[in-house]
């Protein structure tokens, strides 16, 4: 190790350590240079010391709940308590749409709710929760009934031997709804499906696609085109009749509706696939005025 001591300082200057201006320390920051005016990575003032890099070569572990930190915006080292002692929970609640909650030791949190859809349940017991697509998409219809928006996405089996003259009242219409109603018996005796506002007042309901008919004991098939003509009450209502020559509706006939928005005005879309005992399936009417 070098030392001053019997050295002349013209001959060990070199080493010496001193501010850029040679001029005491002051409040402003000064790089400090060797005594050839070379440049070290160490700035000095009379509060602060700066170091362009710094290196630890190893460090002491503590057990200390501190930890330092650097500010790159002020420059400045700080210190803060470690996160590692902060309380964070998780709780679960809510059996029909499960609510995970995520809170901090300082009341801060974050509710997720999980919601369910057509064909998928959710279900949730303790911290466990589990989705499933339920077996039993169907609900089988026997007689007069309103239904509700619980039956969007299932099948419905239309028992008309039961239901005949009777009326089925769909859920209101939303878009994305889907149902599939298909016929299990079939009769004589006309029944309606109607939109859920049929002969009421308010914004119209109504049915636009097509229903094809085909004839059982013929070679002959009629179309119904039910187009959006915007009056009030034209298409809310359908006709089923297992015998009728403008209309059908035996066993396995299928009418599948979608909620679909058109320009602007929700409705369904039916496709509807019927058979009539009759001979001579004509001016098809299964879609009318309620």
């Amino acid at each position: 190790m070098a030392t001053l001591s019997g050295n002349a300082i013209k001959d060990s200057y070199q080493g010496l350590l001193k501010t850029s201006d040679n001029a005491a320390i002051s409040a402003s920051l000064k790089t400090i240079q060797d005594g050839s005016g070379n440049d070290t990575g160490m700035s000095l003032s009379a509060t602060t010391l700066r170091a362009s890099s710094l290196e630890i070569n190893s460090a002491t572990r503590s057990g200390s709940t501190n930890v330092l930190v650097w500010d790159s915006s002020s420059k400045s080292v700080g210190f803060r308590t470690l996160p590692t002692f902060e309380t964070v929970t998780t709780t679960v609640t809510g059996s029909t749409n499960p609510t995970v909650t995520i809170a901090d030791s300082a009341g801060n949190s974050t509710a997720i709710v999980f919601n369910g859809g057509s064909g998928v349940d959710i279900d949730q017991s303790s911290n466990t929760i589990t989705f499933s697509t339920p077996v039993n998409q169907q609900t089988t219809v026997t007689g007069a009934v309103s239904l509700t928006s619980a039956v969007n996405g299932k099948t419905i089996l239309l028992d008309a031997d039961s239901i005949a003259g009777g009326t089925i009242t769909l859920p209101s219409v939303t878009e994305g709804a889907y149902l599939r109603l298909l016929l299990t018996t079939s009769s004589n005796t006309a029944f309606k499906i109607q939109t859920s506002n049929a002969a009421a007042s308010g914004t119209v309901q109504r049915f636009v696609g097509k229903v094809v008919v085909g004839s059982t004991t013929d070679d002959q098939v009629a179309v119904q085109r039910i187009r959006n003509t915007g009056n009030s009450f034209d298409n809310d209502t359908l006709t089923i009749d297992g015998d009728a020559t403008n209309t059908g509706g035996i066993e396995g006939d299928c009418i599948e509706l979608h909620g679909v928005d058109i320009g602007g005005t929700v409705m369904w879309l039916i496709d509807g696939r019927l058979t009539t005992t009759n001979g001579a399936p004509t001016s098809i009417a299964t879609v009318g005025a309620s």
